[in-house]
């Protein structure tokens, strides 16, 4: 699979041959300098990326990994319409919706006794087996059942006839880099090779493939098995929700035929040419927002290390934090294994 382009080329083809999107200045300024003011204040620092939330792992060992690969390989289409019941998990008193809620949900199945995260146990497992440990409040399934089922036993099983049933074992194989990681998870992994056509070019988009590789770098805070040196090649995860945060921002400008278009709240298949060309120019605009906000903190001798990872998780934690103000943004849905 080597000879798929990169992700921030894929993301700088879309833009240059986009329709119905203009990465506007002003906005990327107004972001770049509002990010770049937290970071020297101290209110945002890389390193705020590997404090481990309430659902997640706090160690760095091979039941911390099995949790990440295993999260990871169903980390895909979590939005409801809002007529419908939404998928929420309660744990230990608080009540977690989209991701957070499919960690709930493992977390609630590993502390009943059952070894979910391993390898060995989901490579086999049933479709009503699975929706009996995910299940959300109120009864409410995870979407995409089937799917999520399909992928955890295509995964389960290269890693038990491969990898004696250990992700770390192909980790090891690694030498440390981000990129080969990246890559070998793409060479093994079908579930997680997420490309496109656009305008008869094959662009990479990767979403969940690069989140396995920063969430491990997460887990072991940037040390040992996770220090990851290449770390900053990667690039942001283009979903459904930072382009919100992207036109509060004002770094998008959509057209009206576009914007008309996502106002029908209409379900889009995969590959769609509106989908396609919105990840790709979210990628690309973050890599100049990461560029952008280099360029002011070394002008300002400020050396603190930004990514394009730290960019995402800020405009996707915003999204959330402005939640009421971002639902007159409208998103693009899309029913998907890949994101």
């Amino acid at each position: 699979m080597s000879d798929l382009p990169g992700v921030a080329e894929s993301g700088q083809f879309v833009y240059e041959n986009a329709d119905h999107i203009k990465i506007i200045d002003a906005g990327l300024n107004k972001c770049a300098e509002d990010m770049s003011s937290q970071i020297m204040s101290g209110d945002l620092d890389l390193k705020s990326m590997f404090v481990k939330t309430d659902v997640h792992p706090q160690k760095a060992d091979e039941s911390g990994i099995d949790w990440v690969v295993f999260a990871d390989t169903l980390n895909f289409s979590f939005w409801m319409q809002e007529s419908e019941p939404q998928y929420l998990v309660t744990y230990r008193g608080t009540t977690y919706n989209g991701y957070l809620a499919l960690c709930a949900a493992i977390n609630k199945s590993l502390d009943s006794g059952v070894e979910l995260t391993k390898p060995e146990f989901f490579k086999s497992i049933s479709e009503e087996r699975l929706n009996e440990l995910l299940m959300g409040d109120g009864g409410v399934p995870i979407p995409l059942l089937a799917d999520r089922v399909k992928c955890l036993h295509e995964v389960g099983t290269v890693l038990c006839d491969k990898y004696g049933g250990k992700f770390t074992n192909l980790m090891a194989q690694c030498d440390n880099s981000a990129v080969k990681l990246l890559q070998m998870v793409l060479d093994n992994f079908t579930c997680f090779r997420d490309v496109s056509e656009f305008k008869g070019k094959t662009v990479s988009i990767h979403k969940r493939a690069q989140i396995l590789v920063a969430d491990l770098w997460c887990l072991f805070e940037g040390t040992g098995q996770g220090s990851f040196s290449d770390i900053h090649s990667l690039t942001m995860f283009a979903d459904y929700r930072v382009p919100q945060s992207l036109q509060h921002y004002g770094v998008f400008q959509y057209d009206n035929e576009l914007l008309e278009f996502l106002m029908k709240d209409v379900v889009m298949p995969n590959g769609h040419k509106y989908e396609v060309e919105i990840r790709g120019c979210s990628i690309h605009a973050v890599e100049l927002l990461t560029a952008k906000i280099r360029k002011i903190l070394d002008d300002k001798k400020c050396d603190a290390v930004v990514n394009s990872i730290l960019v995402d998780q800020y405009l996707w934690g915003y999204r959330r934090k402005h939640a009421e103000e971002m639902k007159k943004f409208p998103f693009h849905k899309v029913r998907s294994i890949y994101y």
